[in-house]
């Protein structure tokens, strides 16, 4: 869920600048992209600036470095930024004409730097000079698009699936869950996996929702950024491409709302607090912790899962919504040209060839990474080797997901201004229709700045 992806924007990997001349060879199956672009009659210093986890930057360093040494008309200075500092990094890079001259983005960041003219448009390059371009999933390049055009080309991408702990299924004799699962399949099962300390269930005498040791889902709907599971029961908080207005007040929407809202206050079964540590003792998602049997998380948590090595898991692909099609969220990350770089051919290029597909298979396609935004190699991502067993899920997530939304600069603005509100609402403090109002006003007025951007 998104509490990871706001954990990994908090998250620090390893700060510097390094330049990538240094003997290498081209990794297995990468492209050496083309050599025929025009280019200085000595190598062009190109800064390339990223923002990685440390398990990222072990692969992506090597691969950059060969890439480099197999592009004489390049010397690429990699300079890595703590994932936690990459708006406050690039808004000062942008107010003192210093930007890189190309970035790898967070694509939950990146549209506020696009409507300020801040990347290089791509539409003409891509349609004369880029092989494949109908190779890249629709939702990863919906977050670098904008009127119409292309701004940045996205690498990566992690949907969310459903998990869950194939060893509580067994204790409670339950049959596992199936591609074709409903919102109402996991309720009940949900229901029948929450357990107090005395071992009751909801709906059993005497049961105690303040002593509960393992809830059946790993939590309820807790920001707007889950609209994906809005939607998915026939509601939908956007009323604008861009999600620049918000409504939780429309029937639909409201009605979709009150479900998630029943399954944490009325039933038990998931958490008011899923990420904080208030209910389960321990900060971080319920799932990864031991505490609930199913959850919805992005395809990164697999990486965390087999390193600990602790849980018995397997996934499915995101649950069937009203309408019988799955929706789930994805984050993303791409690459965009600084708008003031020097050398526009020669960012070009290195972007194409950081997007190819053989290097893509050969950086990403790897456990604990996400899947390449590229359908030819999005395969890669899958490895026999080690769990989950259904690792097919996450291509059946990656054709349907969807990027987050609001994604302009005002977006975590409304998220701040709105988190509490709805814990209120599922605790009970805030009946529904106070709640939805309030939700509804804040996260309106948060957002007013961005729209007719």
């Amino acid at each position: 869920m998104i509490a990871l992806l706001l954990g990994a924007l908090t998250a620090a990997a390893c700060s510097g600048s390094t330049t990538s001349r240094q003997p290498a060879s081209l990794a297995p199956g990468q492209s050496a992209g083309r050599s025929d672009v025009p280019t200085s009659a000595e190598p062009v210093a190109l800064r390339l600036q990223v923002s990685l986890t440390p398990e990222e930057l072990v692969t992506f360093q090597p691969a950059i470095e060969a890439l480099d040494v197999a592009h004489p008309e390049w010397e690429v200075e990699l300079e890595t930024v703590p994932q936690g500092s990459e708006v406050e990094k690039v808004a000062a890079d942008l107010a003192a004409g210093t930007l890189p001259d190309v970035l790898r983005v967070q694509g939950l960041n990146v549209q506020q730097w696009i409507r300020r003219s801040a990347f290089v448009d791509l539409d003409d390059l891509i349609a004369v000079d880029l092989e494949g371009a109908a190779d890249f999933y629709p939702g990863p390049l919906e977050q670098f698009t904008w009127g119409g055009n292309v701004w940045g080309l996205p690498d990566t991408a992690s949907p969310e699936v459903v998990f869950y702990n194939t060893a509580m299924f067994d204790a409670a004799g339950l049959a596992y869950p199936s591609e074709a699962w409903t919102y109402d399949d996991m309720r009940a099962a949900a229901i029948t996996l929450t357990l107090d300390a005395a071992s009751r269930h909801p709906g059993d005498a005497g049961f105690d929702p303040a002593t509960i040791r393992q809830w059946g889902w790993n939590g309820g709907l807790t920001y707007f950024w889950q609209n994906e599971l809005v939607r998915a029961l026939g509601g939908d908080l956007c009323l604008n491409d861009d999600c620049t207005t918000m409504s939780f007040t429309d029937p639909a929407t409201a009605a979709a709302i009150e479900w998630w809202v029943s399954l944490v206050r009325d039933d038990h079964a998931a958490l008011y607090d899923p990420y904080g540590g208030s209910q389960t003792g321990v900060p971080g998602d319920p799932f990864l912790a031991g505490a609930a049997a199913m959850g919805s998380n992005g395809w990164f948590a697999v990486g965390q899962l087999n390193a600990a090595g602790t849980i018995p898991y397997d996934v499915v692909p995101p649950l069937l919504g009203v309408d019988g099609e799955r929706h789930t969220p994805l984050s993303t990350n791409g690459y965009v040209i600084s708008a003031s770089s020097a050398h526009p051919a020669e960012t070009w290029a290195l972007v194409r060839a950081l997007v190819a597909p053989g290097f893509l298979e050969a950086t990403w396609g790897r456990p604990g990474h996400a899947v390449p935004a590229r359908i030819s190699v999005a395969g890669s991502a899958i490895d026999a080797g080690h769990p989950p067993a259904n690792q097919a899920a996450v291509l059946d997530a990656m054709a349907v997901g969807r990027v987050f939304r609001p994604y302009t600069a005002s977006a975590f603005a409304a998220f701040g201004t709105t988190v509490d509100l709805f814990t209120r609402l599922n605790t009970g403090e805030l009946s529904l229709e106070d709640g939805l109002v309030r939700l509804e006003t804040a996260a309106n007025d948060a957002l007013a700045p961005d729209r007719g951007q």
